[in-house]
């Protein structure tokens, strides 16, 4: 048995909290129940030790949302109801962060809330665009379905980024053993070789002096050095969070030579295929595209998306929202527009989302293929530049004393 801390609704509306020994939480909502009350939330409870607060998180991984949808499509195939099927996924992973997003799942449902309501109050964790397929899928009968597709739809969006990750992985642990060699030689050997050449009385040239100025700087004040690289460590996602900078960071970043090309790609893959459920759920167009916004992580696209949205309520068709999309590739806008005008533009989106997704992995692997050697001639440039500080004033002082 485990030790269950609970929020709970009595039956005259009070809130009320406590503790309960039970197998599992769905175990803890079904003696709540019996006992009038509605749970709220309910987790388990723990001692306090460092490998367990380590394991705690917030949040559920990309592969675990995966895996949710993929495991309660199969129990709903398999007859099951809603809330037996969040249960038995509830009692199967334990008191994860996915476990724990579960059991509250199942809370509210034993509630009699709909499950696209229930998502929808966990929103960190699900996108809007999730939450409207899986009311689709409620609405029309067809959830086990949506489900399944949804699925699909994360895991090619989570296999676009594992790409790109892979790609800048080695470019960036590059970049870190530099930068890390770089200091070492500047604050400790450099100094040195500094103190010899001058009592050799050699002048020091001008890139052996902005070396020694960051050297004898760091230096002076090392707890200044540090706290200003924590500070810019800090301030920079603080500043990534405000929507204005962010909107232009990510309109920046559509712009940068085939990094934004990929981005785009990437992220017209997720929206067009979003639209395609969407659409095949019965979601009006204009709805759609609403909630497709939220599967794009670039604020600028996403921005793009809600003009597009404003300009269909407004009675423009989407071949007439498209045409002047330019983060959108020609070819696409002439397709969907035909699509549209031939009353199949449900499925010329599954097309051009896949056109997106060929496009995407052909620059995931030029990336990958370009990330490498141009990582390599900065840090070519950068040790170069090091040691021509070293080696220049030796060069100074050996003429000197020929």
């Amino acid at each position: 048995m485990k030790m269950f801390s609970y929020h709970a609704r009595a039956a005259d509306g009070t809130r009320v909290r406590g503790k309960l020994a039970a197998e599992s939480a769905p175990a803890v909502a079904r003696m709540l129940a019996a006992e009038g009350k509605i749970a709220l939330r309910i987790y388990e409870r723990h001692d306090f030790c460092l490998p367990s607060a380590l394991h705690m998180s917030s949040r559920i991984t990309a592969e675990e949302r995966i895996a949710f949808l993929h495991e309660l499509a199969a129990l709903l195939g398999a007859g099951l109801p809603v809330h037996e099927a969040l249960e038995h996924l509830a009692e199967d992973v334990g008191n994860s962060a996915y476990g724990r997003t579960v059991a509250a799942l199942h809370a509210e449902v034993l509630r009699g809330l709909p499950l696209s309501q229930a998502m929808e109050m966990q929103a960190k964790t699900f996108p809007l665009s999730l939450v409207g397929m899986v009311r689709a899928g409620e609405e029309s009968g067809t959830l086990e379905g949506i489900l399944r597709e949804a699925a699909a739809v994360l895991t090619e969006e989570h296999a676009l980024r594992e790409a790109l990750r892979s790609a800048l992985l080695y470019p960036l642990f590059l970049l870190a053993a530099t930068v890390f060699s770089v200091l070492i030689m500047t604050v400790f050997v450099l100094p040195i070789f500094a103190a010899l050449l001058r009592d050799l009385g050699a002048a020091l040239p001008l890139p052996t002096r902005m070396l020694l100025g960051v050297s004898d700087a760091v230096s002076a004040q090392p707890y200044f050095a540090f706290g200003l690289v924590v500070g810019i460590c800090v301030a920079v996602p603080l500043l990534l969070s405000l929507p204005s900078l962010r909107l232009y960071v990510d309109a920046l970043l559509l712009r940068v030579p085939v990094l934004g090309t990929f981005v785009q790609l990437a992220a017209w893959q997720m929206i067009l295929r979003t639209l395609a459920i969407l659409l095949r759920s019965g979601i009006r167009l204009d709805h759609a595209v609403g909630l497709a916004r939220s599967v794009t992580g670039n604020r600028a696209i996403a921005r793009h998306l809600a003009r597009m949205e404003q300009s269909l309520v407004e009675g423009r068709t989407f071949g007439q929202v498209i045409a002047h999309e330019s983060y959108l590739p020609a070819l696409l806008r002439s397709m969907l527009a035909a699509g549209e005008a031939a009353g199949d533009l449900e499925r010329l989106l599954q097309h051009a989302a896949d056109y997106c997704r060929r496009r995407a992995g052909t620059y995931a692997v030029r990336i990958e293929a370009l990330a490498e050697p141009t990582m390599i001639v900065f840090v070519g440039g950068v040790i170069f530049f090091v040691v021509l500080s070293v080696l220049l004033p030796i060069f100074d002082a050996m003429d000197a004393m020929m």
